[in-house]
């Protein structure tokens, strides 16, 4: 009797713990960054890292750069493309159950992928399954961001951020000793362990969260509200987020900039291997990248959440950095040169994942933030899928990957001028700070917001 009296208040001390009620900005609030920062780590990691892959996967079938381009870069594109279905879900029924679900896709489509035996095939185990599982962990990651703090919203942003250039870090040359030591289809069924482990740690994404009681009140409110105004109002409440110029713009610039941002990645390894360099020390080049990565995404975050500093500049400077750096790597032709290379793109991609996701978050109010951040990834989902294969083609039909960076280059300095519109708008309209939104006004009258009201109406909205 006593043995079950212990085991049942373990149990229940067990469910408390993951269960039970927390609060924004609290201990288990850095908990579940940190859940969320490793989950990031595992799932971007693996996808960005499909570079390493590129080659073995080309000399296996016998395919040309931009055929074999797009296994990779449809499984990137997915981590965007299926966010309105994440977003739903992370919703409806929490971004716990949402990240175990896309752990559980992760590994069932790597295991498939293991046995394909064409390209084609791996376009939907690797491309659609796969890349469907990461979206779900993506999402979830940072929604889940969105309810555990408050004040301390950028940082934990930036933290979260960094879990992915860690695992770029360390999931670059893994896979390169992993490919050498068993091959490719093991290489994919050993990775199925680390997409165990978002499982998980998914576990701790508590959705019991406990926010101020107003905000809780009013939030209770505006749902009793949309349910009676019914889908359509719904829909024209999460289209209203192209009312705030920061978003609108800042979208635009992310569509443009998303194609090429990814070029390098997947393209890396094999231009190395023009080259005559090596495919581990290509391989090694990821450390580089992600060691400065790691760096930028800390150093944003904490710039993002300094008053004086305008996060779109600063989102615009990761743009500028990576131009550069992509229209002169056709003059890197040593193993040294590439370093700096690498650590140059790292801090222009550490900038760009952090600020990206700070200004979608922060840009538009908290009950538009699934809308914000769905609405752009499905957006971004269709130039960050075709960016690497166009550059691929590009390079099967020069021989040489130069005129693919060039293009590269010049789409990013073009995605860096978009912004820019903002200011000419209204240069108060470019700032950019956490938006409580018609809650206060709410709290003040007591009532609940028209719904066909224009959110940049409200004095609150710095964008408007």
């Amino acid at each position: 009797m006593d043995n079950r009296e212990d085991g049942g208040n373990a149990f229940k001390k067990l469910t408390r713990m993951f269960d039970g009620e927390r609060f924004q900005d609290s201990l288990w609030s850095w908990v579940v960054c940190f859940a969320a920062a490793v989950c990031n780590g595992i799932n971007l990691g693996f996808t960005l890292s499909f570079g390493v892959l590129f080659p073995e996967l080309m000399r296996h079938f016998n395919a040309t750069r931009g055929r074999t381009a797009w296994v990779g870069s449809i499984g990137l594109a997915m981590v965007w493309f299926a966010s309105l279905p994440a977003g739903y879900l992370c919703d409806r029924f929490g971004c716990r159950i949402t990240c175990f679900l896309g752990g559980l896709l992760c590994v069932t489509g790597l295991v498939a992928t293991s046995f394909a035996n064409s390209l084609n095939l791996m376009y939907f185990t690797y491309g659609l399954v796969y890349g469907s599982g990461a979206c779900f962990i993506y999402n979830s990651n940072y929604l889940v961001l969105g309810k555990y703090f408050n004040e301390k919203l950028s940082l934990a942003v930036g933290i979260t951020a960094l879990g992915s250039s860690v695992g770029v870090l360390y999931t670059g040359p893994l896979l390169q000793i992993l490919l050498d030591a068993f091959g490719w289809r093991n290489a994919f069924r050993i990775m199925t362990a680390t997409f165990a482990l978002v499982c998980i740690l998914s576990l701790v994404f508590n959705p019991n969260v406990v926010e101020t009681t107003i905000v809780t009140e009013v939030k209770a409110e505006a749902l009793d509200m949309g349910k009676k105004v019914g889908i359509k109002r719904r829909i024209s409440f999460y289209c209203s987020v192209w009312t705030f110029p920061v978003f609108t713009f800042v979208v635009i610039s992310l569509m443009v900039g998303s194609f090429g941002m990814y070029i390098p990645y997947i393209n890396l390894v094999k231009y190395c291997e023009d080259l005559g360099i090596t495919a581990q020390s290509a391989s090694r080049l990821f450390i580089f990248i992600g060691l400065t990565s790691s760096l930028a995404r800390i150093l944003s975050g904490k710039l993002c959440n300094n008053p004086k500093i305008n996060p779109v500049f600063v989102y615009q400077s990761s743009l500028f950095i990576g131009g550069v750096c992509v229209l002169l790597l056709p003059m890197a032709t040593t193993y040294w040169a590439l370093i700096l290379f690498s650590c140059a793109y790292g801090i222009s991609d550490g900038i760009f994942i952090t600020t990206q996701c700070y200004i979608l978050l922060s840009c538009v109010d908290k009950e538009r933030a699934t809308a914000s951040f769905c609405i752009l990834n499905l957006l971004y989902s269709f130039s960050a899928a075709t960016g690497g294969p166009i550059a691929g083609l590009m390079a099967d039909q020069s021989g040489n990957y130069i005129n693919s960076f060039y293009m590269t280059g010049g789409v990013l300095m073009f995605a860096f001028v978009i912004p820019f519109g903002v200011t000419f708008i209204k240069l108060k309209g470019s700032r950019v700070s956490p938006i409580v939104s018609e809650m206060r006004d709410l709290e003040a009258r007591n009532t609940v917001p028209s719904p066909k009201a224009n959110p940049s109406d409200s004095k609150d909205f710095p964008v408007s």
